[in-house]
């Protein structure tokens, strides 16, 4: 591994946070969607089910080996909190490490095996990192989504994280921008983790630019997970959704 993957792998893991402030939100522009989530909607009004499967190339098992929780498993429990009488289910896969053509590749029996009503994939930061062409990302990511919807799944991209620490390493804005429209085009939502997290940052909310962790990673993750729990309540006119 380069050293440049490696200082991004280690703040994947560390990624952390001295001081942070416990409100967690943002403004309504930066967590706003328009692209429904019918599959979840389906399942959790008539069958009272939510099955969800967050995919990524993120090195997780890193993670849970230094007893660490992450996003998904906050946004399981706050869905679980906030949709009662539901089952609801939260499955992380990880590719660590891997470009998005494995990921890809692992996608028809991951979807035949987990039969998700929503998959949320976080991508983009790897092949940042290896400076991929965006291009061929965008149509990478095209074919993906093809093959989660085909599979009558829900979709949410999600993009890299932000840091000042890693900024000058790579940059993510290209990924992002054929994200966006892959997003656009196939009719689903974009989390747009590095504008939430740029902006907690510049508002004070986490300082993202020391090196200790102090036990804010978690804090930092149970925000994200408690916003796309929200997000995923009002994409999917839940009951209890303001915009049901």
């Amino acid at each position: 591994m380069s050293i440049r993957c490696a200082a991004v792998a280690l703040w994947l893991l560390a990624g952390l946070l001295p001081g942070a402030a416990e409100n967690c939100s943002v403004s309504h522009e930066l967590v706003a969607t328009f692209a429904p989530l019918p599959h979840v909607h389906d399942d959790v009004v008539k069958n009272k089910k939510l099955n969800i499967l967050v995919v990524s190339a993120a090195p997780t098992q890193v993670g849970a080996a230094a007893g660490l929780k992450s996003y998904p498993s906050f946004m399981e429990t706050a869905l679980k909190e906030r949709l009662k009488n539901t089952e609801v289910s939260v499955f992380a896969f990880s590719v660590p490490r891997k470009p998005i053509d494995d990921v890809v590749a692992a996608l028809p029996p991951l979807l035949k095996e987990r039969k998700p009503d929503l998959v949320i994939w976080q991508t983009g930061t790897v092949e940042a990192i290896r400076a991929m062409d965006p291009d061929v990302y965008g149509e990478k990511l095209m074919a993906g989504v093809e093959l989660i919807q085909a599979a009558k799944s829900d979709v949410i991209l999600m993009n890299q994280q932000y840091s000042p620490r890693t900024d000058f390493m790579f940059d993510g804005a290209p990924y992002t921008d054929n994200m966006r429209y892959v997003a656009q085009a196939r009719d689903i939502a974009l989390f747009n983790r590095y504008e939430i997290m740029k902006y907690w940052a510049e508002t004070g909310v986490f300082d993202l630019s020391g090196m200790r962790n102090d036990g804010l990673y978690e804090k930092l993750h149970k925000c994200l997970g408690g916003l796309l729990s929200d997000f995923i309540v009002r994409a999917g006119s839940l009951p209890g959704s303001l915009e049901q």
